[in-house]
């Protein structure tokens, strides 16, 4: 089960949450559920997110893509880094050399 954070940042670069969702999957049906549901809370055209921040999750990006077409899609720093030294470690490691007998 994954959780699904919603939050918004002021103009003082403070964060606060908007909402949490529990997910049963991280499929686009999902993700579309979440997006209508934020799109009918936040009814006014200028509430709309501007910025969606994800972790390449492409079921996510494709939906943020669809339903909200004038929102700008951001990769997260956290989750960037973290791949890349998962894809290092798993990569890049150094095979010790068999000793001569």
């Amino acid at each position: 089960m994954s959780l699904f954070e919603i939050v918004r940042v002021t103009s003082t670069t403070k964060t606060y949450y908007v909402g949490f969702v529990f997910l049963a999957s991280e499929k686009e049906g999902n993700f579309t559920w979440v997006l209508e549901m934020l799109a009918g809370l936040l009814f006014l055209k200028l509430n709309m997110p501007t910025v969606v921040v994800t972790d390449r999750d492409n079921a996510l990006m494709n939906v943020v893509v669809k339903s909200l077409p004038e929102t700008s899609g951001l990769l997260c720093y956290f989750h960037i880094g973290k791949n890349v030294r998962a894809k290092c470690i798993m990569d890049c490691r150094v095979k010790p050399k068999a000793k001569d007998v």
